[in-house]
């Protein structure tokens, strides 16, 4: 099999709209490394996290369903009921694998919780949100056991904070669960 035959599997029907979707996915997680959102995880796994992985399934499924049908796909596409066959067996084996997958990707994703939250009272962390308001946002810092914790953080915006931006952990609120936090310069010690 050649490059070819996928290339031209991949651009028959029913593979043909999962591929270009593939190609979205692709390019939104590029976005992401290169300095977009990064996923929040919650008490389970994103929605672009598990959409991203049944679309991929659904693609592969759809390519491997066009390909094992056999023959020259660009001389002779598989035709409208083998198409739709095809594509629900591919929908049906990508829920199945989301759902298989969602088990160790939530256990994976899923945030660590410190112990007693008012130990991180002093503590620097690194903002990982877009941004970080009296209403939203969330911050890294390194728990009491050094393993990385993902902790929701409220800022009163007088300063602004950026992904990346490193802060003081300043205070607690225990109705809320929530940290708040001050801009800080760790080349000075201080806050700006």
């Amino acid at each position: 099999m050649a490059i070819n035959d996928l290339f031209d599997a991949a651009m028959t029907f029913p593979v043909a709209p999962f591929t270009f979707l593939t190609v979205a996915v692709v390019v939104y997680w590029l976005l992401v490394m290169v300095g977009g959102n990064p996923p929040v995880a919650g008490d389970g796994v994103p929605l672009n996290v598990t959409g991203s992985v049944f679309l991929v399934l659904a693609w592969l499924g759809t390519l491997t369903g066009t390909l094992v049908r056999g023959g020259d796909v660009a001389a002779r596409p598989p035709g409208l009921p083998a198409s739709v066959v095809i594509a629900v067996a591919a929908l049906v084996a990508a829920g199945l694998g989301t759902a298989v997958l969602a088990r160790p990707l939530r256990r994976l994703l899923r945030p660590g919780r410190p112990a007693d939250p008012a130990r991180l009272v002093g503590s620097i962390c690194v903002v990982r949100t877009g941004e970080v308001g009296p209403d939203a946002g969330q911050a890294e810092v390194t728990g009491p056991d050094g393993t990385p914790v993902v902790i929701e953080v409220r800022h009163d915006g007088i300063e602004e904070l950026r992904p990346g931006s490193t802060a003081m952990i300043h205070d607690y609120d225990v109705e809320h669960r929530v940290f708040w936090v001050t801009a800080f310069d760790p080349k000075l010690g201080t806050a700006p």
